[in-house]
Parts: structure tokens; sequence; C-alpha cells
């Protein structure tokens, strides 16, 4: 029931969770009933009592702990910011630093309950900087609540999207990395999928335990919302050259289930993909990922042929482009196709004077000093391991001479270095080996695969018995009953 003034009502606020903490704490189902019952008091009581401010002076946002008091504090908050008036709601306004130090502090645990409002701070504080013409005012503050709420961001969430679609819009494009560097393993599920009793307080061994529908954590996912995060996610890893990583995650567009003809997005993943192979490696591979429907791969490659014909830029000359948004990194395949043609000397010669290279690389092969810092700034961006001997003035007899082994150079290792690379790289298998565990144990409780275990154990009986079957997996029905219950 609501508090008919604020005398009551701040008791109330206060009065979960218990401060300080009992020295037994709270078991999950008192926890989740405590918590919910201070969110019904919280939907009841009128916006203007939680803006009339604490008894006896003061505003409540004051007295509140966001760390502590998160749902009441969200509450008055977002109370304080529908009621305010234009100059109230802007960037460097008391309220824009009271957003910005709950999004830093909020219990991430409290938050699982008010998953609709804490959604519409989130917006709020987006609006505030774009009104303020500074996205870039928005992004740190609204990547690090997605990384309170969920440290590993691995459970897909409406936020991920707003936040790639800010750091775009900002251009700040390294901000978005603590995000996009962290895999997306799973989407919000339905709360019914979820073993009965498990409460949202409860200790989950993946966010997508209390990312639900329930929740509200996300606003509805549609099809389009993955396909635009990884597009834009690889837009910005492009924007920082990290090629490897932008190819990962078009492919993850490329590969995405369609109905029967690929989208407008999965088109431009194409055109990208191609570009992104090329800056990466100086080739564009023979087909598409194994997984791409063969639908999407005919439609993107009918509609990318020029950029199919980009590929051939490395022996004919320059693709003309018309009315399109990459033309910046065409520009830096023109200058990626130099960059390989050099490194792949490599392959044949140890050493190479420097007139050579440039007339094999350079654009004008009698400017040797133009050549000279180009291969300079290739060595000293780790590009190329190999040095320059200097032995006379005139440029023509200096030699470009390539270091074979990897422990010498400018792109050798330190043992510390190597092992420290082997340490990560270990960390970051055991991850996604995990995941694919969770997957896996999920996968084993599914409705359709366990009918598709009886269909196939019925199938083997009756191959045994002499009969012919061919029945696959995705034309066998799901039975209306609760398998699960069954057992």
């Amino acid at each position: 029931m609501a508090p008919r003034d604020t005398d009551s009502l701040l008791p109330q606020l206060l009065s979960f969770p218990p401060h300080p903490p009992p020295p037994v704490p709270l078991v999950d189902a008192a926890y989740d009933k405590e918590i919910k019952s201070l969110r019904r008091v919280l939907n009841d009581t009128p916006a203007n009592a939680l803006t009339a401010g604490a008894p006896y002076g003061g505003d409540l946002l004051e007295i509140l702990d966001p760390s502590i008091n998160t749902l009441p504090f969200l509450y008055v908050l977002l109370a304080h910011l529908s009621a305010g008036k234009r100059k109230a709601t802007t960037i460097g306004s008391p309220l824009w630093f009271k957003a910005l130090i709950f999004l830093d502090r909020f219990d991430p645990v409290q938050i699982r309950y008010v998953g609709t409002e804490f959604r519409r701070l989130v917006v709020c504080v987006k609006d505030m900087a774009l009104a303020g013409k500074k996205p870039i005012a928005a992004v740190r503050p609204i990547g690090a609540a997605i990384l309170r709420l969920d440290p590993s961001a691995s459970c897909f969430t409406s936020t991920h999207l707003l936040f790639v679609r800010l750091c775009l819009e900002a251009r700040t494009f390294r901000a978005a990395k603590p995000i996009l560097d962290k895999d997306i393993y799973e989407f919000p599920l339905s709360a019914k999928t979820l073993p009965s009793g498990v409460l949202a307080c409860s200790q989950h061994d993946t966010s997508a335990g209390f990312i639900t529908d329930r929740s509200e954590l996300s606003d509805t996912i549609s099809y389009r919302d993955p396909l635009c995060y990884f597009l834009y996610g690889a837009t910005i890893y492009m924007a920082l050259k990290e090629w490897q990583r932008a190819i990962l995650l078009l492919e993850a567009v490329l590969t995405a289930p369609s109905k029967g003809q690929s989208s407008q997005i999965q088109v431009e993943a194409y055109k990208k993909w191609v570009l992104a192979n090329l800056l990466a490696y100086g080739e564009v591979p023979g087909s598409l990922p194994r997984t791409t429907d063969s639908r999407t791969a005919k439609h993107v490659r009918s509609l990318g042929k020029a950029y199919e014909a980009l590929g051939k830029i490395f022996k004919e000359g320059i693709l003309k482009e018309h009315d399109d948004y990459n033309l910046s990194l065409v520009l830096q395949v023109l200058d990626a196709y130099r960059q390989f043609t050099i490194a792949k000397l490599e392959s044949t010669y140890v050493a190479l004077p420097l007139s050579e290279v440039s007339r094999r690389s350079s654009p004008n092969p009698n400017d040797h000093p133009e050549t000279a810092q180009y291969i300079a700034t290739m060595i000293n961006s780790g590009q190329l391991n190999a040095t320059i001997e200097q032995n006379h003035q005139d440029l023509q007899s200096w030699v470009l001479r390539f270091t074979a082994s990897s422990s010498i150079g400018p792109q050798s290792r330190t043992e510390q270095e190597q092992y420290e690379e082997l340490k990560r790289q270990t960390a970051r298998t055991a991850q996604v080996a995990e995941h694919v565990r969770e997957t896996d144990r999920k996968l084993s409780l599914n409705k359709e695969y366990i009918n598709w275990l009886r269909q196939k154990a019925d199938m083997a009986a009756s191959v045994n018995a002499g009969e012919e079957s061919s029945i696959m997996p995705n034309q066998i029905s799901i039975e209306d009953e609760d398998i699960m219950g069954e057992a």
C-alpha cells in the first residue's frame, strides 16, 4: 500500500535492504519477497510524492544511497527527470550527475527487479547527451552500466545495440571495445524455460538466468537487432583496423538464418567482409563461411558484384564506387595493395635493393625517399619484419633486408611477452569451452532435442528390423505435452 505522506514514505524507502547488513544474509526467497514488496510500494507511490522531498526539507536523492537503496533512488530520479523542466534535464545539470552516479554505483542484484525503469534511465541519459550534441558524454556511463549489470556482457540486450549506435554517432570507437570485445553467447530467454524455483536474486551460471523476458532488462529483440549490433561492431573494429575481429562479426551477420532472401544488413555486411579480408589478408576467400545459407550467399553476391571485382584491384586497377558509404575503405584497400606487395617479397628474397622495391611497389618508382619512408613506417608499426641497411648516402644503394626469424627484428617478442600471450589465449579458450558446456547442457534439456533422440532411437530400431526410414531432425514435430514434466 502506498504511503499517504512523506513522513511515512522515507522509512519505507530505507526499509530494504537492511543496513547495516545482518550477520546472516537473507536467503533468496526472503530477499525476493522483500524487494518485490518495496517495488509494489514504489509503483503505487505518486510521482509528486517522490519529488516532494524528505521530511523537514531536503531532497530524497541526497539521503538515498544508489549503491544501497537502488530501487528508491532510481524511482525518485526518474520522477524528477519526468517532472523536470528542460534546463533541469540537460548535460551538466544536477539530475545529469545524479544519473551518472547511479549508473556507476547501482546494486547489480537489485536492478534485476526493475528492468523497465533501468532501461528508461539509460534512454534518458542517451537523450540528454544527444540533445546537448555531445553523444560522447553518455558513452562511458552506459558502457559501465552494461558491465555492472552483467560483467560478461555475454547476453545480448537492447542496451548493447543502443550503446554501439551511440559510439558510432560519437565517433568514439575505442570506448566501445570493453563491450564489443566480449563475445555474445546468449539472448534473453523466456522465464518459462528456467527451472522452477530459480529467482532473479539467485546465483546464476550465466547472465541469461536473470536477463529474461520477465525481467525486462532488455526490450523485445527483433531479428534485425543482433545483425545491426554485429554490423555496427564490425564497422567500429574496421575503424580501429582490427580486421580479424571485424571479419568475425561480419561472418556472424552473414551466417544468420534468413527467410529465403538475405536482408539489406547482410548485403552491407558482405561488402565490408570483402574489404576487411583484402585489408587483413590481401585476398578474398573463395567462398563464404560454410554455415552461410545458400540462398543468402547467392543473393549477397549478386548485389555485391562490384566488391568481388574489387578483389581484382590488386592486379587490374581501381574500382569506381557510386553512391556508397565504403569509399574510405576502398582507398585503404589501395594502400593495402602496396603493403602486401612489399610483404610478399619476403617469401622470395632475403634482401633487395631499395630501388628494386620502389620499382615493384611505388606509384612513382623513381621516388626513392618516399619508398624508404613508407617502408620505415611499415617496420615501425610491426607490419614488416625487416631492416634497412644504409651503407651510403645514395638511397639507390640502400638495401631492404628481411628477418627470417620471429625471435629477432621489429616483430620479435620476449619470452615473457610470449608467455603472457599464451596465458590470454588459454583463458579465452577456457571461457569459450565453459559457454559450450553450458549450451550443451541447455540443449540436452530442450524438448525438441529430446523428441529427436526418441525418434532417432525408434528409427534405429526400425532399421535393425529391416525397415527403411528417412526421418530428419528438422522434420520432427514437437509434442504438446511437457516432456520434462513427464521425466
